[in-house]
């Protein structure tokens, strides 16, 4: 019981922090298509919510604070990925636009944050 205690309590606080970090950096644009300077909101995308919420559950709030611009600029560059786009929009329950999706978000969180160890 105390393990599995430990272990909810550890995903807890992992998920908190991507939540936090997620809107750290886009605010009402989390897990949202949109564009730099963009107004309107867009509806949420749950493949973006897949590889934002997973994908920034790692690194420490002032990491990602640090390197704010430079995850802005990366996120934006998959969105002109036509390839990435894709597996976000449409047919996106498919094992070929999950693994998609996910390999690319996880080369820009790779380069942004370099050799962190997540």
């Amino acid at each position: 019981m105390n393990a599995e205690t430990g272990l909810l309590s550890v995903l807890s606080e992992q998920f908190r922090n991507s939540l936090d970090n997620n809107f750290h950096l886009f605010d009402k644009h989390a897990f949202r298509k949109h564009e730099p300077e963009q107004e309107g909101r867009n509806v949420l995308n749950a493949s973006l919510w897949d590889i934002m919420s997973t994908g920034l559950s790692q690194y420490p709030r002032q990491l990602v604070e640090e390197r704010s611009a430079e995850v802005r600029k990366g996120f934006y560059k998959l969105l002109e990925d036509e390839e990435f786009v894709h597996s976000i929009t449409y047919s996106s329950n498919s094992v070929k636009q999950v693994r998609c999706r996910f390999t690319k978000a996880k080369a820009m969180f790779e380069e942004v944050f370099d050799a962190y160890p997540a």
